[in-house]
């Protein structure tokens, strides 16, 4: 009934896949505008990411 979604393990590789596609779409755009503060902000999810995991 859960539908897999109740799994911690897969709860947290759909938010990190969906954090990762994110992130790249953010660096796409932002990279365009303004690369400095892209490579800043995608460091910063990386790093959110990392420390969920843990």
């Amino acid at each position: 009934r859960s539908h897999g979604l109740a799994d911690p393990a897969r709860l947290q590789e759909a938010r990190a896949r969906w954090l990762g596609e994110l992130a790249v779409q953010e660096s796409k755009v932002a990279r365009v505008s303004r690369p400095g503060k892209v490579a800043r902000g995608a460091s910063e999810v990386a790093r959110r990411t990392c420390g969920a995991g843990k």
